[in-house]
C-alpha cells in the first residue's frame, strides 16, 4: 500500500526518494540564525579604534572557516585572526573592537510520524510504501499523526518509542503517562473529554479495538482527510 503524506510547503523536506524512514527520521530541516562575536582588537592587542587598519574583510562579506579576518604585522611577529565559523559579517564595531558574524545552523524541527520506504516526493505530498496493513474507519481524527502501537490497558506491555496510545476508554492517568512517555497521539473508542496536547482520534465502530488487540500490527497512522486509521507492520 502507498500512503500519501501531506507536507508543509513552508518547510524544507529532509527525506528523499529511496529513503527508508521511521519515527526517528527527521522530516524537516530548518535554519536557525545566530550571531558570533569575534574580539578582534583583543586578539591583536590593538586599540579598538584601530581595528579598520587591520581588517581583511568588510561588512556584507561572506566568510568560511579559516578565512583571514584581520592581521597585525610587526618587526618581531605577526598576529592573525581567522574565522572558526561560516557566515556573513553584519557589523564591525570600532568602539569595542569586535566583528559580528551571522551564522545559520540547520536543525531538525520535526520527525516522521510514519515509517516505510519513500517512493515519491512532490511539492505537496510524500508517498510511503508500507507492508502488511489494515484500514479502520474513524469517527474523528484531529490531525495526521502516527507512531508505534501501545495498548494502554496492557500494563505488562513494555512501552515502545514514539507510542500512540490505543484503548477503549482513556483516563486522566493513562493520558498523563502517555504524555510522559513522549506519546505521538491517542486513539480511543470513546471520546476522551480531558485536557491534553496530544492529537486524538476516535474509532467509528467500537469493536475496531479488537483488531488492534490481535497484536498483528506494530504501527499505526491516523489520516484526518480520509478519517481513517491504518494499522501496519514494518
Amino acid at each position: 500500500m502507498i500512503l500519501d503524506i501531506p507536507i508543509d510547503l513552508e518547510k524544507k523536506l529532509a527525506i528523499k526518494i529511496g529513503d527508508k524512514v521511521d519515527f526517528d527520521t527527521p522530516l524537516y530541516t530548518t535554519k536557525e540564525k545566530s550571531e558570533e562575536r569575534i574580539e578582534v582588537a583583543e586578539l591583536l592587542s590593538i586599540h579598538p579604534k584601530k581595528i579598520f587598519h587591520h581588517l581583511k574583510k568588510n561588512v556584507g562579506d561572506t566568510i568560511i572557516t579559516g578565512d583571514l579576518l584581520a592581521e597585525k604585522k610587526s618587526f618581531f611577529s605577526d598576529k592573525k585572526v581567522t574565522s572558526h565559523i561560516e557566515g556573513i559579517i553584519t557589523e564591525i564595531d570600532h568602539i569595542e573592537g569586535i566583528v559580528l558574524i551571522e551564522t545559520q545552523k540547520e536543525t531538525h524541527s520535526e520527525h516522521c510520524w510514519f515509517a516505510g520506504h519513500v517512493v515519491d516526493v512532490s511539492k505537496k505530498l510524500v508517498q510511503i510504501k508500507i507492508g502488511k496493513h489494515t484500514e479502520i474507519e474513524a469517527k474523528y481524527v484531529e490531525k495526521d499523526f502516527g507512531g508505534s502501537i501501545w495498548l494502554v490497558s496492557e500494563q505488562s506491555q513494555t512501552s515502545p518509542q514514539y507510542p500512540v496510545g490505543i484503548t477503549e476508554r482513556a483516563t486522566e492517568y493513562d493520558v498523563a503517562k502517555l504524555e510522559a512517555l513522549g506519546g505521538r497521539g491517542l486513539i480511543t473508542c470513546y471520546k476522551f473529554e480531558g485536557a491534553t496536547t496530544l492529537p486524538k482520534a476516535e474509532f467509528k465502530l467500537k469493536n475496531s479495538f479488537e483488531q488492534v488487540q490481535s497484536g498483528e500490527f506494530s504501527c499505526c497512522f491516523a489520516q484526518a482527510h480520509h478519517s481513517t486509521i491504518i494499522l501496519y507492520s514494518l
